[in-house]
């Protein structure tokens, strides 16, 4: 999903500005379209019924609700499995070091894991595995795979760490999952054209009429976009390792 660094890069705030600027062209080009001589002679607008307006409106703004309702669920979900993520390392930790000296390179590899992952993907911004995260995952699951071999390491100790490496690996693609659950391209287009199909409409019930286009689309027009941008800079990843407590963090970063 490469359009998901237009979120994350140094031109973000351009972005939100671009986005925010489209609804008030859109507002100027329907304006433009609404008093044009040639439409004012053959349109009448008393033909449209009022609820003409409204029927186009409710669309755009129950989806517009339910979208940024869904973005603030992910926000929890994320943060939960963070959390989550954090609680698993810090368990496995004392798992190792109750296994004793025979399980110091898991304890070592736990945390080089825990360091990494503060690092790249603990972070805002963050939306795609990296690399680095990934290689020190796999260093993580050689060393349980060697205390697997290991007969002096007890039976129980053994099924608990494959069953936390197993939790680790599960709850990083969960968090890839449900960061682009929620930033799917099409949910942005269909909020973009029925809010353009909102200005459209307002137009239309207005054409031949300066003020009180000026007045409609300006306002709907501002609302639409103010709207939007907020929605765009709310759909930012913005969950990182500040919402971990700071005493179990230290457990497991250091």
């Amino acid at each position: 999903m490469t359009w998901t660094r237009l979120f994350v890069s140094d031109y973000f705030p351009l972005f939100v500005a671009f986005v925010a600027i489209v609804p008030l062209l859109a507002g100027w080009a329907c304006y433009r379209v609404a008093m044009h001589p040639r439409l004012v002679a053959v349109f009448v607008p008393r033909d449209l019924q009022t609820s003409y307006l409204g029927a186009l409106t409710l669309p755009f703004a129950l989806f517009l609700a339910f979208m940024v309702s869904d973005i603030w669920n992910r926000e929890t979900l994320y943060a939960k499995t963070v959390l989550q993520e954090v609680q698993k390392l810090d368990a496995m930790l004392d798992v190792a070091r109750v296994c004793g000296p025979v399980c110091a390179p898991i304890d070592d590899a736990v945390g080089v894991y825990a360091r990494a992952l503060a690092r790249y993907e603990w972070d805002e911004g963050w939306v795609r595995p990296q690399a680095e995260v990934s290689a020190t995952f796999e260093a993580l699951v050689d060393a349980i795979g060697r205390a697997e071999a290991d007969s002096a390491i007890p039976t129980y100790i053994r099924s608990v760490l494959l069953a936390g490496q197993i939790e680790l690996r599960r709850l990083r693609t969960d968090r890839y999952f449900i960061l682009h659950a929620d930033l799917a391209p099409h949910r942005w287009i269909v909020v973009m054209v029925l809010g353009l199909l909102s200005l459209v409409g307002l137009a239309a019930l207005h054409v031949g009429k300066p003020y009180q286009l000026i007045l409609g689309l300006s306002t709907f027009a501002i609302a639409f976009s103010m709207t939007l941008a907020y929605t765009v800079v709310l759909a930012w990843p913005t969950v990182d390792e500040s919402i971990i407590p700071s005493e179990q963090l230290r457990r497991v970063l250091e």
